[in-house]
């Protein structure tokens, strides 16, 4: 039996988990890849970490520098600024070169590559886990291994390649940037150094948000293929709960969307849940009993459906 003949078999089987309605909310809301997040998380700390490693190196030897120019500044009337712009230009370029050479041994393509199958794995559990707890069904294992997800991975693994190696560039940026106001201004070297150090947290705290950001799409995403190719052409948002959740996501909470039509959220914006910054919500199936289209494991629900098949034929009353 092919797929599409199986779930006319299984049909009857799961109609009654709809008490006579068309459709059937999920009995299992599939659990966040938290686990694939705190990889994720660590990921930005060890990458975000090279910066820091190179910067400390480089930080005494400007400092010097820093304190003699501002010194001279004080005592002498012309602008005495050219050694320190120069150390500063070493100083930045010595980071980036270290850091490149860093970055290079660090893969971090394979590292995200390696977050996404995991992340997959679970999402692939969960769902399974919905659908039996839902409809009573078990699907094939094996059904979204190979080249299923394989395409939407590997642009999700390069899209966050490219979000991640920007962000130690730009703050680097924003440190230099600081350093130029600080001489203006007359900062002292100590004060400089202190602010460096906030730059270094923001940087750190902005690849967090993006850690969190692209997990909860990645997610989102795997769901709605998952959902689609199941026949789940509706949705319903489901939030967190928490204080968190934004005013504009807790009024659309518990209402029921299609994935051809996303809601509106901030600013105009029209999104499925997870897909907005920053967004923890979760996309609930909603079963439709002519919709659905299940890559049922045949080996599992072999004895279900087979007294169901040959029931219907009549193979149970000994015609043939």
């Amino acid at each position: 039996m092919d797929d599409k003949n199986l779930n006319r078999e299984i049909k009857p089987l799961i109609k009654k988990r709809f008490y006579g309605h068309k459709r059937l909310y999920s009995k299992y809301l599939p659990r966040f890849p938290a686990s694939a997040e705190r990889d994720y998380f660590r990921l930005c700390r060890d990458y975000f970490g090279l910066m820091k490693e190179c910067l400390e190196e480089e930080l005494p030897t400007f400092k010097e520098v820093y304190r003699k120019t501002i010194n001279e500044s004080k005592n002498v009337h012309h602008d005495s600024a050219d050694d320190l712009w120069n150390a500063i230009t070493l100083m930045f370029n010595n980071i980036s070169n270290k850091l490149q050479k860093k970055i290079e041994t660090f893969d971090l393509g394979k590292r995200l590559e390696n977050i996404a199958r995991a992340t997959r794995k679970l999402t692939v559990r969960e769902w399974r886990n919905a659908i039996h707890k839902t409809l009573g069904i078990d699907i094939r294992e094996d059904y979204y291994l190979g080249d299923f997800y394989q395409e939407y991975l590997k642009q999700w693994s390069d899209e966050n390649v490219d979000l991640i190696k920007t962000i130690p560039y730009a703050t680097l940026d924003s440190m230099r940037q600081l350093i130029y106001d600080g001489y203006v201004k007359g900062t002292c070297a100590t004060d400089i150094a202190k602010q460096i150090n906030r730059a270094y947290g923001t940087g750190m705290k902005h690849a967090m948000f993006i850690a969190r950001d692209q997990m909860s799409k990645l997610n989102s995403n795997l769901a709605q293929a998952q959902q689609r190719d199941a026949g789940v052409s509706h949705y319903r948002w489901q939030t967190c709960g928490d204080e968190r959740v934004r005013e504009s996501h807790r009024a659309l909470d518990r209402k029921v969307f299609s994935w051809d039509d996303p809601p509106e959220t901030d600013g105009g914006r029209r999104c499925h849940p997870g897909e907005d910054y920053g967004c923890r919500c979760y996309p609930e199936p909603v079963f439709d009993l002519d919709e659905i289209t299940l890559p049922v494991d045949w080996d599992s629900m072999s004895d279900k459906i087979g007294r169901n098949y040959m029931k219907n034929r009549g193979g149970m009353n000994g015609r043939t």
